[in-house]
């Protein structure tokens, strides 16, 4: 099978999207995404734990462990912010054929409005993932994080051999 093409070589090959994503198929993208970028993290604050163990340990502190979460929010927002901008996709969402665009069909969003679709994303999840409510009556099936964003997500054309 054919991997999905990146949303700037969709546009250039001038196809059409095969249509707006469903609640379920965008759940299970986020769900690989959030699987695939908390085990990274995880990875990565287990070698710095195992290295500070090797030195004699290190006490964050109150202050500390808050800004080791901070910087723990802050990488999990930049792989979003950073796939959508370059490629429309994340993996998860690569995996599953789906690509984000502009709300008018124009390309991937800019950095700003993933940043800003991200920090709706994170908002629409915390009351129990009422901000996907939405997208069951709205025609281009749209969450409240891509309707402040201006954003769509699509599933992406299968390519042309």
């Amino acid at each position: 099978m054919a991997a999905p093409a990146p949303a700037a070589d969709v546009l250039r090959a001038g196809a059409t999207p095969a249509g707006y994503a469903g609640v379920v198929s965008r759940a299970i993208a986020l769900g690989i995404d959030a699987a695939l970028v908390q085990a990274t993290l995880l990875l990565v604050a287990a070698l710095l734990g195992l290295v500070a163990t090797l030195v004699g340990g290190i006490d964050l502190g109150t202050v500390g462990q808050a800004l080791v979460a901070a910087a723990w929010v802050v990488a999990t927002a930049a792989y979003f912010v950073v796939c959508w901008s370059l490629a429309g996709q994340t993996l998860g969402q690569r995996a599953m054929q789906l690509v984000v665009l502009t709300a008018d069909g124009g390309g991937p969003p800019t950095p700003m409005r993933s940043t800003v679709r991200v920090l709706w994303l994170g908002l629409c999840i915390v009351p129990l993932f009422a901000g996907f409510l939405p997208a069951l009556v709205d025609d281009r099936r749209r969450g409240l994080h891509d309707i402040i964003s201006g954003t769509v997500v699509v599933h992406a054309p299968a390519p042309v051999p």
